[in-house]
């Protein structure tokens, strides 16, 4: 009974190396399948959008057409062709503050509840806009803001520029959620053109906000007001509480951008300028994507069919060496014959364990890999490395070290002490940095 096994073992090992093989082809036809499936869905996705159903063009000339319109519109306001049939804010103010006066030295004062929040704010009904709850500004900024509201009315449709310090900011709230709820309570600019700012600064906070309206976003957008307010200068005069020349300074730029009759209109060309520059970015990506995504597939599928031919060329090899050992040895020694199959790279490359061969080099690395399994005191380690005595191998079957147990590569020599200096003891690279992001806007401090 012993002896009819041991005969069977040259057999069962065979069938079994060429069960794996059959395998490994198996795998390596479904791998160049699914490449050949990308290529045609990317060939489709690319003849969908960019041959039967490209309206790129159409979509480049729409907005070449509305930056001809604007621009026009442009034009003939600064030339005085165009007479504004809208509410004039000097109406608005007249339903709302018996008309925009000279700046008036009595103050009014009333308090308003801001909705979702446990604060109000104090806003003088003869100067709306500057609400100074922390008192940090003195007159002059406050006529100044007054006055330049004043040009807004006159060179704007309904522009406003509204000033607010507070001592702190309410339970729950940051710099942004507070001016965004300020912004829509007060109702800052002309409800059609969305055209107001707020300047909020928190003075216990050390933390201001410039919060600037839909309409405006394309002639003040987020980098342009976060150089503004976080001006090297402006944060020193913070710093130094000099707070009504920051202040004033910080007015004076964001007056500059929206006192233009003009100003609407060019923030309108921004908007469509940059939705044509996203639309052009998002048609050219695609079509990389998808060229890069073919190209890359093709590259793969050659190296999977040079691949599939030397698999079949090493299979081929096995079953020849298999013919000559059969007949060289004598058919009562299947120990020899074990040894000698033992020594084929077909049955290297079962024993390598290798699930997937796409390439002449991964078979390379499979064979070599299977040499060194073979060896009856190889350990198998991480990332594919092979470890026999005291000599450690990569994938390849190259010698990374002929002295494991005292490199780094083996993890009991890892040190668990930072050693970068920072004091904060663990491995450098096991925590996160401690940094952190905030949203979209144009916040700061000092």
């Amino acid at each position: 009974m012993y002896r009819s096994v041991e005969n069977n073992q040259p057999q069962q090992l065979n069938q079994k190396i060429i069960s794996h093989y059959r395998s490994l082809k198996r795998r390596n036809d479904l791998f160049t399948f699914i490449l050949v499936w990308i290529i045609l869905s990317c060939g489709f996705l690319f003849t969908l959008y960019f041959v039967t159903n490209n309206h790129y063009p159409e979509k480049m000339a729409s907005y070449d057409q509305q930056l001809v319109s604007l621009k026009q519109e442009r034009a003939d306001i600064e030339a005085g062709k165009v007479t504004e049939t809208k509410k004039s804010f000097d109406t608005i103010l007249q339903e709302n503050l018996d008309n925009l006066k000279e700046y008036p030295t009595q103050e009014d004062n009333y308090s308003v509840a801001i909705e979702g929040t446990n604060s109000n704010l104090v806003i003088n009904k003869n100067n709306i806009f500057v609400s100074d709850n922390a008192t940090m500004l003195d007159a002059t900024v406050k006529r100044k803001i007054y006055d330049l509201n004043k040009q807004l009315a006159a060179s704007t449709n309904g522009a406003q520029l509204e000033v607010v310090t507070v001592s702190q900011l309410p339970n729950g709230e940051d710099i942004e959620s507070y001016a965004n709820k300020i912004f829509n309570q007060l109702g800052i600019g002309n409800k059609d053109e969305n055209n107001g700012v707020l300047y909020l600064i928190a003075l216990d906070e050390r933390a201001f906000r410039l919060e600037v309206g839909y309409g405006l976003e394309g002639l003040i957008p987020d980098a342009v007001a976060d150089n503004i307010i976080n001006d090297d200068t402006v944060v020193d005069e913070f710093k130094e509480e000099q707070y009504a020349t920051a202040v004033n300074q910080v007015v004076d730029q964001v007056f500059a951008l929206m006192n233009t009759k003009t100003a609407l209109v060019d923030s309108k060309i921004n908007q469509v300028e940059e939705q044509k520059s996203s639309a052009k970015f998002a048609h050219g990506s695609l079509l990389l994507l998808l060229i890069t995504t073919i190209m890359v597939s093709l590259f793969f599928i050659i190296r999977a069919i040079r691949a599939r031919q030397s698999i079949k060329s090493t299979y081929n090899m096995y079953q020849e060496q298999l013919a000559d050992y059969t007949n060289e040895i004598n058919p009562a020694d299947t120990s020899s014959l074990l040894e000698q199959i033992k020594q084929t790279d077909l049955y290297y490359i079962m024993l390598s364990g290798t699930f997937l061969i796409s390439s002449r080099r991964g078979i390379r690395r499979a064979i070599a890999r299977g040499r060194l399994l073979k060896n009856p005191k190889a350990q198998q380690k991480a990332f594919g490395r092979i470890l026999i005595g005291d000599t450690l191998y990569s994938g390849n079957g190259d010698i990374l070290t002929t002295a494991y147990l005292a490199s780094n590569y083996n993890s009991n020599n890892w040190s668990d002490n930072d050693s970068s200096g920072s004091g904060s003891g663990g491995s450098s690279w096991g925590s996160f940095g401690g940094g952190s992001s905030g949203g979209g806007g144009a916040s700061g401090g000092w």
